[in-house]
Parts: structure tokens; sequence; C-alpha cells
């Protein structure tokens, strides 16, 4: 039974992952600016600031892992565009600016090319803080770019909790 029950929290705190990612993402394409995604890490990884330097971090870690899954259903629902990361990259440069955009190059490898996607973990402390900002600020320029049919989808969160969920 405990084995049930550990499922059902993990899809909680998923579910709650996601819904302050994609919070972030919603700004982020509001009022384009580092700060929403900045702002959203922070407060998921506040529950790692106490832990011992060797122990995984379980905010840090389930943010990379929904926005890793975020990524795989970008990557697979723009299979036949081949431009997809540079045009997130775009949007970035254009609302955000160069600077920003040079920072989210370092991660959108596994939007590229998913037998390559180990490389972006070379750069967690380069970019320290920001890593998992440039995630969310790729998949709101992937979101302005390809934009769904309705336009206040978050399609890579439906696309990738479809595939997660079987729904």
């Amino acid at each position: 039974m405990a084995s049930k029950e550990n499922q059902v929290g993990i899809e909680d705190a998923y579910r709650l992952v996601s819904e302050v990612l994609e919070g972030a993402v919603r700004e982020t394409l509001a009022s384009p600016g580092p700060e929403p995604a900045r702002f959203a890490v922070r407060e998921l990884t506040a529950v790692d600031d106490g832990l011992p330097e060797d122990a995984t971090p379980p905010g840090w870690s389930l943010a990379f892992l929904v926005l890793a899954d975020w990524y795989d259903a970008a990557r697979t629902a723009l299979a036949d565009t081949d431009d997809r990361a540079d045009r997130a990259l775009a949007w970035i440069a254009e609302n955000m600016g160069k600077r920003f955009a040079a920072r989210a190059r370092y991660t959108v490898t596994p939007l590229v090319d998913p037998a390559n996607a180990r490389e972006t973990s070379l750069y967690v402390e380069a970019l320290g803080d920001d890593f998992l900002p440039t995630m969310v600020w790729t998949v709101a320029g992937l979101v302005a770019a390809f934009p769904a049919d309705d336009p206040a989808e978050i399609w890579p969160r439906i696309r990738a909790d479809e595939a997660r969920t079987g729904t």
C-alpha cells in the first residue's frame, strides 16, 4: 500500500511543480524577462537549501525532470521542424536580450538531438542559478514561436502530461 501512496505523492509533487513552471512560462510570455523563471525556480528549490552538499536536491531534480519532459514533448511534436531550437532562441534574443539567449543555447541540445542530451549537464555549474530558468525561457520561446490553436495553451506541458499519463 505504501508504494501506491508514494506514487500518488510523486504525481501530486510533479503536478505542483508543473503548475509553478507553467505559471513562469505564462509570465515570461506576458512580460518577457528572466525574473518569472528565476523566481519560480527559487520557490521550487527552496526545499533543497537545508540538505547536505552530497544529497540529491529534490526540488531541483523534480523541476529538471518536468522541464526535460516538456522538452521531449516539444521535440517530438516538432520533429519535422529542424530549426525549433533556433526559433525558440530567436524569441528569447528578441524579447529578453541576446545574453539570455546565449545562456539558453547551452540547454537546448535535448530539443535538437536527444542522443547528446547528457552534454547539457556539463553546463549546470557554469549557468548556476540560471540553468533551470534557461529551460523555462526556452519553453516560452517554443510556445511563442509555435503557437497552439488556443493561444492560452502551454502545449509542451499538455503533450508531456498526455505522454506521461497515456490520456
